[in-house]
């Protein structure tokens, strides 16, 4: 298993003429709530209302996860490029380089923090013409690429915060509705399994793209768990703004 000796911090500016525009947001698999006030699920939400797309997050139900359909900026694409280059590991199911046309979309998974610009207040991300927000990548946590037919949206995350696994990972009895590594897996592979170009994946691994993919998906997870060692390099990460998150370029 990797393990993360070192945080990197990118302070990245999304450009954009918007006013302030509603997030077109679609949820998969919707269950009921068991906490109305929780907001742990709207973890990445800061990163699309930075850049004027106000996203609203449904309190009274859950979901595996959350599709970003648009308005899509170029800056959307620019940071999947940004975040794939400064990524340590990458695992792939087909070609990751952006300048290689393999004739569809892909999507970058990966597991990140995010801060706002400047004194620990969102409102400071939410520049007139330019959103700006800090990402923390980490070594131990490896990216995945995939190849995606057109159903996939632009961005997308996991509900689940760093926090919520680190308290259930600790809890000798988890309680209902906590986080389980096997839920989250089994959320994230199913849902990556409706959105991925079958043809578009490397003839290597076609045959035996659903265990690779499963692999993958759990190094990822494994790697955020990993962190609990890592205390001391986590320096700003804020466990409640950290997941696994999705990019399409």
């Amino acid at each position: 298993m990797l393990q993360t000796t070192n945080v990197k911090s990118l302070q990245v500016g999304i450009k954009h003429k918007l006013m302030g525009v509603d997030a077109d947001l679609r949820f998969v698999g919707i269950y009921p709530s068991q906490d109305s006030t929780a907001c742990e699920k709207g973890w990445f939400c800061p990163y699309l209302f930075a850049s004027a797309r106000t996203p609203q997050v449904p309190r009274s139900n859950d979901f595996s996860i959350c599709q970003f359909f648009g308005p899509f900026l170029g800056g959307d694409y620019a940071l999947a490029h940004k975040l794939l280059s400064e990524t340590i590991h990458t695992l792939s199911l087909c070609d990751p380089n952006p300048t290689t046309d393999i004739g569809t979309n892909r999507l970058l998974i990966l597991f990140t923090g995010i801060s706002p610009y400047r004194a620990n207040m969102w409102s400071t991300s939410r520049r007139p013409g330019c959103g700006t927000i800090i990402f923390h990548l980490l070594d131990g946590c490896p990216s995945l690429v995939i190849p995606v037919t057109s159903k996939a949206p632009i961005c997308a995350w996991s509900p689940w915060t760093l926090s919520q696994m680190r308290l259930a990972h600790n809890s000798i009895n988890a309680a209902g509705g906590m986080w389980q590594a096997e839920w989250q897996h089994e959320q994230i592979c199913e849902w990556l399994d409706g959105v991925i170009s079958v043809p578009h994946v490397d003839p290597k691994v076609r045959e035996k793209y659903v265990e690779v993919l499963g692999r993958s998906v759990s190094l990822i997870i494994n790697g955020a768990l990993a962190l609990e060692r890592c205390q001391p390099l986590l320096g700003k990460l804020d466990p409640e703004r950290a997941g696994i998150c999705m990019f399409r370029y």
